[in-house]
């Protein structure tokens, strides 16, 4: 069984004049970051690897994340997430090493929320729905799959185990 988690990177400053890619956490987003740590550590498996895209914002939601799990866990930046449409993305999880069956994702919207849409195909009927609804920040979908290969993941394969927001323990969703 493969076992996918999305997450959105956390809430960063607003985009104003920046270089986008460089934008960092709020402190809210850290918090936010940090309860969706706790969740992951505390309810899937361990990834075997994290990748992010790089941005700024992507990169410490991953190392808040990473912090709360073991350090061997593998992290990598995968610059062709940041901006990544949603056939971008499906590339790029079936070119995810078969050694990793968890691998968590961290990105960005429209991409992210829309490729978790694109596999959720099964699950409870209420996630599904609030799934489609939004894909807050620090929101983090969990997805299995009955295949062994990375490769093989197909639209409407995955099983939709988990879809959680920072509201749902406690903090704000944005």
């Amino acid at each position: 069984m493969l076992r996918l988690i999305l997450l959105r990177h956390a809430k960063a400053i607003p985009y104003v004049g920046r270089d986008d890619y460089e934008r960092t956490l709020t402190e809210r987003g850290r918090a936010d970051a940090a309860l969706i740590a706790a969740y992951i550590a505390e309810q899937t498996p361990e990834p075997d690897v994290i990748l992010h895209s790089g941005a700024a914002r992507t990169r410490e939601t991953a190392e808040i994340i990473a912090r709360k799990l073991s350090p061997t866990v593998e992290m990598d930046s995968e610059p062709d997430i940041y901006d990544a449409d949603r056939p971008s993305l499906l590339r790029l999880l079936r070119d995810l090493p078969e050694d990793s069956p968890t691998a968590l994702i961290v990105g960005h919207n429209p991409g992210l929320a829309d490729v978790a849409r694109t596999l959720a195909g099964d699950g409870d009927a209420a996630l599904l729905a609030k799934l489609a609804v939004k894909f807050p920040t620090s929101g983090v979908a969990i997805l299995e799959f009955s295949g062994h290969a990375w490769r093989d993941i197909r639209p409407r394969a995955g099983r939709l185990v988990a879809f959680v927001t920072p509201s749902a323990l406690g903090g704000e969703d944005a």
